[in-house]
């Protein structure tokens, strides 16, 4: 049973007869619930997700850890949720590892009553207001920020992401973005080499999406083979990461889900190409903002906690109806990186701005493939094939290697390794093999020829046009008119036709040479 707190009804136990919206609330469950004994029942600790067909975030009100809860649709208050033998209880605020939600009943009430000043497009006025005084960023930038504080609270209802990752020197402030984020975004973790244990204890093996990650200082991520395997495969709904934890007499298996937003903020991007591919790079500068997110008054506080709670109440109060999704026309890894953004914006005038911001981060992420060494070596590769639709590995690295012979990978050979200019690292003829079998899909072909007398080994590689031809479409190659890949017939007389089928979906990440 339920206590209506309406001024039209009288206090008798029983269900609201009034019209308007009103707010309720579980009484002690001693009244109206009846349960086991608690020695029967085992407790386990909710941060937020569904305990049967109720939803539920823990909250703080008036000062007492409880759930705000919606339930048929109707927002209601709980200490405490048995369900199917279990008591369920909300998380202690000094538990949390950011601040905690705080409400007053009065607060609760005064929401609960007046759901239309906190719509969606209504709070991202409120989100882009903050963003303007707080970060002095480029337009794009400001749009992305406003869309992603938004989006960490729809992490329910969308199923891949992005990650933002502000990169500057000292002082470009950058950290302010992930401040902001700790401020007004979903249970945000905010940190500097977070360790692996404060991790997994926040992501949780419970419910996906538990809040948002910050990591600052994280330009040496790469270094951390572990962390950034576990970020890298986060961006989708269902991502799972075994553990196994326990003593030496009791191990066992456990699955984190670590789906979940994640920003991070370094001097320079960690040198992963699979990470890479998740990421909007947000470039700073120093810049002059209007306030200090580093520096609040107590007015501020009070501004940002209230912002924070409306957005968390939105959450709540919307849960079963969600966001309408919007069919952007995007493929492969744009579509998983930025429809669900279009999403969030989607209704709202803020929907254009969101599209600009898509467009641009889709744009870098390309830019970055077509001038990758890959895209380079293609060029190339396509300018020395023969008749066959082959070429000979020992010529290729000689001509390749030699000064003065190539514009597209300059540099100068030292012993059995070349190094780039551009690119500030070396390849070697055993990466070039790698690179021609595994990214191109060339076949080997070793043969031994008579070279005055002496036996000679000869590799030699071959290439199917039809996966050439789609390698130069994924790398913006323009293939010359007169190459042997427009030529009727195939390299390989279709001998590779079923591996082809996979570039449909191939998503452009690639791994070093």
């Amino acid at each position: 049973m339920t206590y209506c707190r309406c001024t039209e009804c009288d206090k008798k136990k029983g269900e609201c007869k009034c019209e308007r919206p009103s707010f309720m609330e579980f009484l002690d469950k001693k009244d109206h619930i009846e349960i086991e004994s608690k020695s029967k029942q085992k407790e386990v600790i909710k941060v937020k997700g569904w305990i049967g067909t109720c939803y539920v975030e823990s909250v703080v009100v008036d000062g007492k850890p409880c759930f705000l809860c919606n339930y048929n649709n109707k927002i209601h208050l709980a200490s405490t949720i048995p369900y199917e033998g279990i008591i369920y209880k909300p998380i202690e605020p000094e538990e949390c590892g950011y601040f905690p939600y705080r409400f007053s009943k009065s607060e609760i009430e005064l929401l609960t009553n007046n759901p239309e000043e906190i719509t969606k497009e209504k709070l991202l006025d409120k989100l882009r207001e903050k963003t303007d005084f707080y970060v002095d960023i480029f337009e794009i930038g400001k749009n992305l920020v406003t869309g992603d504080l938004l989006l960490s609270y729809c992490q329910e209802w969308i199923d891949t992401l992005h990650f933002p990752f502000i990169v500057g020197e000292t002082e470009s402030g950058k950290s302010t973005i992930l401040y902001l984020f700790k401020w007004l975004g979903y249970r945000t973790l905010l940190g500097e080499g977070i360790p692996f244990a404060n991790l997994y204890r926040f992501l949780g093996k419970d419910e996906e999406a538990t809040g948002t990650i910050c990591e600052d200082e994280a330009q040496d991520l790469y270094k951390n083979y572990d962390k950034i395997k576990l970020y890298k495969s986060s961006y989708a709904r269902g991502s799972l990461q075994p553990r196994i934890v326990g003593s030496d007499n009791n191990l066992h298996q456990v699955f984190f889900k670590t789906f979940c937003l994640k920003l991070f903020a370094g001097e320079k991007i960690p040198e992963d190409k699979g990470f890479k591919e998740r990421l909007a790079i947000v470039h700073m500068t120093e810049g002059i903002p209007k306030g200090n997110i580093k520096r609040l008054t107590d007015e501020e506080k009070t501004s940002l906690q209230s912002l924070r709670n409306q957005l968390l109440f939105w959450k709540v109060l919307n849960i079963n109806s969600g966001i309408d999704r919007h069919e952007s026309g995007l493929q492969k890894r744009d579509q998983e990186l930025w429809e669900d953004f279009l999403s969030v914006v989607s209704g709202t005038k803020y929907f254009e701005r969101g599209r600009q911001v898509a467009d641009y981060f889709i744009l870098q992420r390309h830019q970055v493939i077509w001038n990758s060494i890959e895209s380079k070596l293609l060029k190339l590769i396509i300018d020395k094939l023969d008749e066959n639709c082959s070429i000979i590995l020992q010529s290729f690295w000689e001509w390749l290697t030699t000064e003065g012979q190539q514009d597209e990978l300059t540099g100068y050979k030292e012993k059995e390794s070349y190094y780039l200019y551009d690119f500030g690292r070396k390849i070697t003829r055993n990466s070039i093999s790698k690179t021609f079998e595994e990214k191109f899909q060339a076949k080997k072909v070793i043969s031994c020829i008579n070279n005055e007398g002496r036996k000679q080994q000869v590799t030699q590689y071959i290439f199917d046009k039809e996966i050439c031809q789609k390698l130069a479409t994924k790398y913006n190659v323009k293939v010359p008119l007169d190459s042997i890949l427009l030529r009727g017939g195939s390299g390989l007389s279709g001998r590779l036709a079923d591996d082809v089928d996979h570039l449909d979906h191939y998503t452009g990440e690639t791994n070093e040479l």
